[in-house]
C-alpha cells in the first residue's frame, strides 16, 4: 500500500548516471589527480591507502569523470554481496579528501533528478537493507566474482514520498549518521592506542611501574612456549557442537558455538589450527575443543592474560610456520618452539591489566556502535516505507 501523498516509482525515473572511465593502470602515477578505484572504496567513504593518480597533463577532456563532495558512487562489480567485505551495489558517498577525484570504470554515478529526489534522501534509500537484498537477487557470475547491470539496478521499485518529506526524513537519518561516524572514529582511534600499547608493552620497549612506584627494569627472559605451558588438542568435530549447549565450544570458526559436554576446565588461550590469520582467544572455565583447534594451558610462570596478548601480537610466528597452499594449518611442533620473552610475573599482571582496560573501551564502544546501527536500521524500516510519518 502507497502512504498517502507518496508515489511509487523505479530507481531509473528517479536518476540519471555517469560510468566510469577505463583508465589504463599504466598511465599511474605517484601524484596528480587522484583516479578512485573500486579497491579505494569501503562500506560508508573512499579510503586513503595507496592512491594512484593521473597526471595532470593526461586528464585533458575527463572533466565530465570528475567527482566533488557527496556525489553518491556504486561498484557494478565485486564478490557476491553475502560476503562481508563486497562492495558490489553498495552506496558510497565521496569525502572532501577525495573531491575532484577521476572515477574509473566498473564505478558508476549516481545522479538524482533535483526535481525528484534529493541526493541526501536517495543515498540513505540506497543504504537501507532492501535494496542490499534486492542487488543480492540480481548478481551474476562465479562463486568468486560477480556483476550486475545497470538496466537491472534501475528497476529497483520503491515509494517516495515529497521533497518536503524526503528532506525531514534525511534530516532525521543523518543525526544517526554522525553519531554513527563520530562512534566509528572513536573506534578506531582506541584500536590504534591499543596497538601502539602492545608494540610498546610486549616488547619491552615502554616498562611499567611497580606496586611501589618504581619502574620495572631487568633483562626479560626468552622461553619457548613449549617448556613453559602444556599445549594440546581436543578430539571434537563441529558437528558435536551447537547453538544451545551448557559449555563453549572452540574450533576455527568465529562463531560462538556449544556443546553439552565438556573436555577442559582451566584457564586457556585458544588458538585455532586451521585458518588464515590464527586469532587466539582467553578463557577461562568449562570448555570443549575441535579435535584440530589448540588450548595452551598450565603456564605457572605466565600471567594468562600476559600470555594470551604475548600470543596475539607475535603470532606472525604461525604466519611464518603455518603449511598447506588454500587452508593454512598449525602443527603442535610450531607452538612448542614459539619463542616468547616474559618478564616478571608483577610485571605481566601490570601488562595484562592496562592491556585489559583498554578492550573494556574498545568493547565499549563497538557495543554502542552496534546499537546506533541498530537503531538506524528499524528507523529506516519505518520512515522509508511511510509506517512512520513526519511533520513538514
Amino acid at each position: 500500500m502507497v502512504p498517502k501523498g507518496w508515489t511509487e516509482t523505479y530507481l531509473g525515473e528517479v536518476i540519471t548516471h555517469k560510468k566510469g572511465f577505463a583508465f589504463n593502470s599504466g598511465s599511474y602515477r605517484d601524484k596528480g589527480i587522484r583516479i578512485v578505484r573500486i579497491s579505494d572504496t569501503t562500506r560508508n567513504s573512499v579510503h586513503s591507502e595507496n592512491p594512484v593518480y593521473l597526471a595532470e597533463e593526461d586528464a585533458n577532456g575527463l572533466e565530465n569523470y570528475k567527482l566533488t563532495k557527496d556525489d553518491i558512487i556504486l561498484s557494478t562489480v565485486g564478490s557476491r554481496p553475502h560476503l562481508l567485505d563486497s562492495m558490489v551495489g553498495k552506496a558510497v558517498k565521496v569525502p572532501l579528501e577525495a573531491d575532484g577525484s577521476l572515477l574509473n570504470q566498473n564505478l558508476v554515478k549516481v545522479i538524482p533528478k533535483a526535481s525528484k529526489i534529493t541526493n541526501e534522501y536517495l543515498y540513505e534509500m540506497l543504504k537501507n537493507n532492501r535494496f542490499i537484498f534486492f542487488i543480492s537477487t540480481l548478481v551474476r557470475g562465479n562463486a568468486n566474482q560477480v556483476s550486475i547491470t545497470l538496466s537491472d539496478l534501475f528497476q529497483y521499485q520503491f515509494v517516495l514520498p515529497p521533497l518536503p518529506e524526503q528532506k525531514k526524513i534525511a534530516k532525521i537519518l543523518s543525526t544517526w549518521d554522525k553519531a554513527i561516524t563520530t562512534t566509528e572514529k572513536l573506534l578506531a582511534n582506541s584500536q590504534q592506542q591499543k596497538k601502539a600499547l602492545m608494540q610498546q608493552l610486549l616488547t619491552g620497549k615502554k616498562r611499567l611501574m611497580d606496586k611501589n612506584g618504581v619502574r620495572f627494569s631487568g633483562e626479560w627472559r626468552e622461553r619457548l612456549l613449549g617448556d613453559i605451558s602444556k599445549i594440546t588438542t581436543g578430539s571434537s568435530n563441529r558437528q558435536d557442537s551447537h547453538m544451545h549447549g551448557a559449555y563453549t565450544f572452540f574450533d576455527r570458526s568465529e562463531d560462538i558455538r556449544t556443546s553439552d559436554t565438556y573436555l577442559f576446565d582451566c584457564e586457556a588461550v585458544i588458538v585455532p589450527g586451521e585458518g588464515q590469520d590464527f586469532i587466539p582467544k582467553y578463557f577461562v572455565g568449562k570448555f570443549d575443543l575441535h579435535q584440530r583447534t589448540y588450548a595452551i594451558m598450565d603456564f605457572p610462570e605466565c600471567h594468562g592474560k600476559f600470555l594470551f596478548y604475548a600470543i596475539h601480537y607475535f603470532r606472525s610466528h604461525f604466519l611464518s610456520q603455518a603449511v598447506g597452499s588454500t587452508v593454512k594449518s598449525l602443527r603442535l611442533p610450531m607452538f612448542q618452539k614459539m619463542k616468547l620473552k616474559l618478564p616478571m610475573f608483577e610485571e605481566q599482571q601490570k601488562i595484562a591489566a592496562v592491556l585489559s582496560t583498554a578492550d573494556q573501551e574498545i568493547s565499549a564502544l563497538q557495543q554502542k556502535l552496534d546499537a546506533l546501527k541498530q537503531e538506524k536500521k528499524a528507523l529506516m524500516q519505518q520512515l522509508l516505507t511511510g509506517k512512520r510519518r513526519v511533520l513538514v
